[in-house]
C-alpha cells in the first residue's frame, strides 16, 4: 500500500489548484464570442436568472403544493397507502388496486376498508376465489377483472348503507347469514388492521 507523506500531498494538491487556476484563466480571457455569447448579454442574462430564483418559492414542487391545497387528496393518498400495505403483508394481487378501493368507497358512500376486509375473510385477499375475480364470494359468478370486482361489491355494500346496515355485524345478518356473528367479528378486526 503507498502512503503519502506530506510533501506529497501538498504537492499533488498544488498541482490540482493550479491546474484549476489556469483552466479558469484560459476561460475568463478567452473572447466570449466564441463561446456564442458577449460578455454584456451573458452579465444582463445571469442576472436575469439570479431575479428569477431569489424571487420564486422553491420550497415545493407543482404538485406538493397542489397537495397541500387539497386535503382530500392527503386523506385519500393515507387510505391507499393503509389499504396497500394491508394487502402487500398478505402477498395479495390486490395491493395493486388500492386505489380502486378508495374511490369506489368514496362514490358508494362506504368505509374504504370494508371491501378490504371482506376479501380477506372469503379469499385471502383474491388467492383462493370461488369464481374468476370474486374474492368477495358475492353473488354467484365471477368478474371481469379486479377492478370491476372492486366496483361491483362496493357499489351493492353502498346499497346495504342505504338501508341502513353500516356495520359488519348488520351487513353480516344479509351478507353472510349462516355464521353472521363469526364473520362480522372476523371482518371488524380486519378492518381494525386496515387502520383508521
Amino acid at each position: 500500500m503507498k502512503t503519502y507523506n506530506k510533501k506529497n500531498v501538498l504537492a499533488i494538491f498544488t498541482g490540482i489548484l493550479g491546474t484549476g487556476l489556469i483552466l479558469n484563466t484560459v476561460y475568463e480571457l478567452t473572447p466570449k464570442e466564441i463561446v456564442g455569447i458577449d460578455n454584456v448579454t451573458f452579465q444582463r442574462e445571469y442576472k436575469q436568472d439570479q431575479e428569477y430564483i431569489d424571487n420564486t418559492p422553491q420550497k415545493e414542487t407543482i404538485l406538493e403544493s397542489a397537495v397541500a391545497i387539497d386535503p382530500v387528496v392527503i386523506e385519500n393518498q393515507r387510505k391507499i397507502d393503509n389499504i396497500r400495505k394491508f394487502f402487500e403483508k398478505r402477498n395479495s394481487p390486490l395491493a395493486k388496486y388500492a386505489e380502486e378501493f378508495v374511490y369506489a368507497a368514496n362514490e358508494y358512500g362506504i368505509d374504504y376498508r370494508l371491501v378490504a376486509a371482506i376479501s380477506i375473510v372469503e379469499s385471502s385477499g383474491g388467492l383462493i376465489n370461488f369464481r374468476p375475480y370474486n374474492a368477495w364470494g358475492w353473488g354467484k359468478s365471477g368478474f371481469k377483472n379486479w377492478k370491476d370486482g372492486i366496483w361491483s361489491v362496493s357499489k351493492g355494500l353502498g346499497n346495504y348503507y342505504a338501508k341502513g346496515l353500516d356495520t359488519p355485524y348488520e351487513i353480516g345478518r344479509v351478507y353472510c347469514p349462516p355464521s353472521s356473528s363469526e364473520w362480522a367479528r372476523k371482518v371488524s378486526s380486519l378492518m381494525k388492521q386496515v387502520g383508521e
